[in-house]
């Protein structure tokens, strides 16, 4: 199954008669905020009980809606791909499934690349998503995700077909979502995560 179309499944049965569902949404684009490394596009925000949850995407999209909207959603197109994360990632934010759910300041970028490179070694990488420079800063990397022992995806990976058919097919077990972004649907769908420095 899809994993964004997972992940809302599991938060309809973990907000079933908690209210949340009835409770307002609203989402914005905040053009000065400075983006998680491993991602491109305009940071859309998500606000809801307090809390803040970001989504970067080419497709941001600026409304008030509920959680209750989301579940009879059927996430075709990848405008509404991305509104759905950034909401899973304010709701998971708020139920405390990930303590992430803003990216880091700037200057934490080199430890974060550094310490990525140490944990994945010499093995050969790729991405979705990811800023060619970013991913040409890794000592071995493709430019196919077919070739890489380890697919970063990144928020907007995670809502393209290309994301969506890795993570539904026999090479899953390569993918490392990266960035805040995808921390939502990472907690929820127990797939490999990378953002040590996001904040929360």
């Amino acid at each position: 199954m899809d994993c964004i179309l997972s992940a809302v499944k599991k938060l309809q049965e973990l907000s079933r008669h908690s209210g949340c569902e009835d409770g307002t949404i609203v989402l914005s684009v905040n053009p000065d905020r400075k983006v998680c490394q491993f991602e491109k596009g305009a940071c859309m925000e998500a606000f809801f009980g307090g809390r803040i949850a970001e989504f970067v995407t080419f497709e941001p999209t600026r409304a008030t809606t509920r959680l209750g909207f989301l579940f009879d959603a059927t996430l075709e197109k990848t405008v509404h791909r991305a509104a759905a994360c950034v909401i899973i990632n304010v709701i998971a934010g708020f139920f405390c499934i990930t303590r992430v759910r803003r990216s880091c300041p700037g200057e934490c970028h080199a430890a974060c690349r550094a310490e990525l490179i140490q944990k994945i070694g010499n093995g050969r990488v790729a991405g979705i998503g990811i800023p060619g420079p970013v991913l040409e800063s890794f000592p071995s990397h493709n430019s196919g995700s077919a070739d890489g022992e380890v697919v970063f995806i990144s928020g907007e990976g995670l809502i393209s077909p290309e994301g969506t058919a890795i993570l539904d097919g026999p090479s899953a077990d390569r993918v490392l979502l990266v960035g805040p972004s995808t921390a939502g649907v990472a907690a929820l769908e127990k797939i490999p995560h990378w953002c040590p420095y996001g904040k929360g």
